[in-house]
């Protein structure tokens, strides 16, 4: 039939002329009518409201004059002829079961994915980077989240580890000033020094978790933490260790001579803080941490952390340094009746105590914790175990040396080591005296022997030569001492002098008479600790 429309053409009963073109298309004038309802009697009436010129020019060959159209009866508003309305961008079109598909209800794009056209059949996919925004008609860059130098938080840890460095400068410079005082020798002032450097070295290793991660922070960091603590509590092993050695060893041999030369405990510490040191190279070498992006956490956010590697690299890291603040602790319960000038021992007792609180809580927080959160984490527990350990050891020495220098003097340092000395020999020889005692009761004989006549003992009645108090005043002016010890029957008392050869040389040779005399009455133990006066 196409073929034959192709060379058609006639005339219609109206008269018109019917041509078709080549392409089978009808070729002629139309006129374009709008049936209208009757107002009077409802009947339609046929309104011609354009035409449709085959013939004439592209562009003017169809009118309309959109005036004259009604719809549905009288109305001048186009009638929706749809089953369903357009669907905005950030929609796509869904099917509804039963219904045609022309008929289709709109749904919102899902979180991700976007729409930037009408009738969308389908939500585009958002760039791993990127996130849809609010009403999914595009994506928008993902925001970047790490623990920031400008946020709060992070100003508020970058503030304390500023506080912590500035502290310790403080307490290093004022080691350095009274560098030649009692306080300061007696507390082993080149390992003093040593120690205030790591506990800079751990203030400052904090800073390196704050800011956007790189690799070179994320390789950094760990080990400035753990060689740092390292060094900083070897140390302190170290210190507790030599003093302990020093008032236990029987007599001063040179062994441990050597033991409490300078070098051998550098080589020491040197010795604890190179297994560290190992331990930090060869995780920098099988398993180097880095910095990644991680997608996974939250969809809208892209957290920075640093990848460790290995987290069993970072358990020995850790482990081994609480392996050597254990061994300190011990050494300091050891220690924990030596002289009170010598006594760190409570201090260290503590600040191991902190040390051991906060790393232990640590474990969990750490992996409980995601994103920035966990490099804060740690930020605050290297601020809190640095501070205990500054404070606990550091604070009281630099109070007395300011604000107490009375208590700075070689006579102070002197009296407590003479006075532990004498304790601890008091209490030896009245065990003998007890276990002298016993064995004779057993044996039906005599009672023991009494304690030394170097140890003068008094249970119920006063010093019968009691001095007046003008008297006593000026002894402690010269520069002396009294310590009492209280044992379970009586009270024993120490007098000790220290008087400069130039001002007094009677005094002197009196009081190294007496203290020959004390020293061949007196047994191993009260030799053992007289001897270690000349080295502090």
């Amino acid at each position: 039939v196409l073929k034959h429309l192709r060379h058609l053409n006639f005339t219609n009963n109206m008269g018109e002329q019917v041509d078709f073109d080549e392409f089978g298309d009808l070729v002629g004038n139309y006129s374009i009518i709008n049936w209208h309802l009757s107002p009077e009697d409802g009947s339609v009436v046929f309104e011609e409201v354009g035409h449709y010129n085959v013939y004439a020019k592209k562009g003017e060959r169809l009118f309309i004059n959109e005036n004259k159209i009604l719809w549905s009866g009288f109305s001048k508003e186009v009638p929706f002829s749809n089953c369903s309305r357009d669907c905005l961008p950030g929609t796509r079109k869904g099917i509804i079961e039963g219904e045609p598909t022309c008929c289709f209800e709109c749904v919102d794009c899902p979180d991700g994915e976007y729409s930037d056209e009408t009738d969308a059949s389908a939500c585009d996919k958002c760039p791993e980077d990127y996130w849809s925004n609010e009403n999914h008609t595009s994506c928008i860059p993902k925001q970047i989240e790490f623990l920031s130098w400008t946020e709060p938080f992070g100003i508020a840890l970058t503030l304390f580890a500023v506080l912590g460095i500035f502290l310790t400068s403080f307490v290093l410079g004022v080691f350095t000033k009274f560098r030649n005082t009692p306080i300061v020798k007696a507390t082993n002032r080149e390992l003093s020094y040593l120690l205030l450097f790591s506990l800079l070295c751990c203030f400052s290793s904090s800073l390196f978790f704050i800011g956007e991660p790189q690799n070179w922070t994320c390789r950094l960091r760990q080990p400035a933490f753990g060689i740092s603590f390292v060094l900083c509590i070897s140390c302190i092993l170290v210190k507790t260790n030599r003093v302990l050695l020093v008032f236990e060893a029987k007599i001063p041999t040179s062994l441990h001579r050597k033991w409490w030369g300078l070098n051998l405990q550098f080589l020491l510490v040197f010795l604890c803080t190179f297994v560290q040191i190992v331990i930090c190279v060869i995780w920098l070498y099988t398993a180097p941490p880095s910095s990644y992006r991680n997608h996974e956490l939250e969809d809208e956010i892209i957290f920075i952390p640093c990848h460790e590697g290995s987290l069993m690299a970072l358990g020995f890291l850790i482990g081994y340094t609480c392996l050597l603040a254990a061994i300190c602790f011990f050494f300091a319960f050891k220690s924990r009746k030596l002289p009170e000038n010598f006594n760190e021992a409570k201090f260290i007792t503590f600040s191991m105590l902190i040390f051991f609180i906060v790393w232990i809580s640590f474990i969990p927080a750490y992996a409980s914790t995601y994103g920035k959160f966990v490099s804060a984490v740690e930020v605050i527990a290297i601020l809190a175990a640095s501070f205990g350990l500054l404070a606990c050891i550091f604070f009281n020495k630099v109070y007395i040396i300011l604000f107490k220098p009375s208590r700075n003097t070689i006579e102070e340092v002197r009296c407590s080591t003479a006075a532990h000395a004498f304790k601890v020999a008091a209490r030896a020889t009245l065990r003998r005296s007890n276990v002298s005692r016993k064995r004779s009761n057993s044996l039906g004989g005599s009672t023991g022997s009494t304690p030394s006549s170097s140890i003068s003992s008094k249970s119920n009645h006063e010093d019968p030569f009691p001095l007046p108090a003008s008297a006593e005043r000026q002894r402690q002016q010269q520069r002396g001492c009294k310590q009492k010890v209280s044992f379970g029957s009586g009270t024993v008392t120490l007098s000790l002098s220290f008087e400069e050869p130039q001002k007094n040389a009677m005094a002197n040779r009196n009081a190294k008479r007496r203290n020959s005399l004390e020293a061949q009455n007196s047994d191993d133990s009260l030799m053992r600790h007289r001897a270690l006066l000349p080295l502090q």
